[in-house]
């Protein structure tokens, strides 16, 4: 058997990161996770995400909910942002919004088990989000201010 690649099952996950380098800073705690979909983007969408990942994207707000720390398993239900080529990639966690609020940088995309992942047919990297979306985070965001609603 020839020397194969050891697969990745846990990721350094850091809340909204401020840009790839960040990402790519040597984290100890890793915590494992689930590859729920992947979305291949532009070799430069990749780069202008990596640059500011806070960044509001259609994309993220359609898959939105698929994207969250699930407690029962211990685990992160996670978004895998990647190229074509997927060589490198960016695990995205986006806990029902439409910007990234955990992100784990993927070095290899090798070293991921993918069989079965679905890919997202069409990915929106605009910035177009529908109104609806505005007034349920305001309103989610003055409900954590207060601590209304729990």
């Amino acid at each position: 058997m020839g020397n194969m690649e050891e697969k990745m099952t846990k990721a350094a996950f850091v809340y909204k990161p401020m840009n790839l380098q960040e990402l790519k800073l040597p984290f100890e705690h890793r915590i494992p996770f689930v590859v729920e979909c992947m979305a291949e983007v532009t070799p430069e969408q990749f780069h202008s995400m990596g640059e500011s990942p806070r960044d509001y994207h259609r994309f993220l707000y359609d898959i939105r909910e698929a994207m969250y720390y699930d407690t029962d398993k211990e685990q992160m239900k996670c978004l895998l942002v990647t190229t074509p080529d997927r060589t490198e990639g960016l695990f995205v966690v986006t806990e029902g919004y439409a910007y990234v609020r955990y992100a784990a940088y993927v070095p290899a995309c090798s070293r991921l088990e993918l069989s079965g992942v679905p890919k997202m047919e069409q990915v929106d990297f605009s910035g177009e989000l529908p109104q609806e979306y505005w007034s349920r985070t305001s309103v989610k965001e003055e409900s954590v201010k207060t601590g209304e609603g729990r």
